[in-house]
């Protein structure tokens, strides 16, 4: 959602333009009209615009619940996809290529779990201090 506008931060054409507007068009008076609730008529010029600012943040709130509830069906389309690995059009060389990588990610991870659980075990009983983030050994080089 871009960032909300103050009403200052608005061009004098800008506001001369949406007052304009809204005085002339007899549909959006009547949109603004049934969106707020509100009559327009005896409003000054700063109201209908002040009116003018509220429905357009309302309504980037809208399009960004939109486009959150698309991203959210995307994102539980592509997991269900995900699921069903490797897919019906993959060629039978990936797809194996494909099962085989699944089927050792998952044993990787069953293995890392049991050790960290084995190592939590060990430190409870004090048998075992915690080790030290990895140190990557190198040379050094005079110049």
């Amino acid at each position: 959602m871009s960032k909300k506008r103050k009403a200052q931060e608005y061009s004098a054409e800008e506001f001369d333009q949406t007052v304009a507007l809204i005085r002339s068009n007899a549909s959006v008076r009547l949109d603004i009209e049934a969106i707020t609730g509100e009559k327009l008529d005896g409003k000054t010029p700063r109201e209908l615009f002040d009116l003018f600012r509220s429905i357009e943040q309302a309504t980037q709130i809208q399009v960004t619940v939109a486009r959150y509830g698309q991203a959210r069906r995307l994102l539980a389309q592509t997991r269900v996809d995900m699921e069903s690995l490797p897919p019906a059009h993959m060629p039978v060389e990936t797809a194996k290529f494909v099962e085989d990588l699944q089927r050792r990610l998952d044993v990787a991870k069953r293995e890392n779990t049991e050790l960290r659980t084995a190592n939590a075990a060990l430190r409870d009983r004090g048998n075992v201090t915690p080790i030290a983030g990895r140190v990557i050994q190198g040379k050094a080089v005079a110049r």
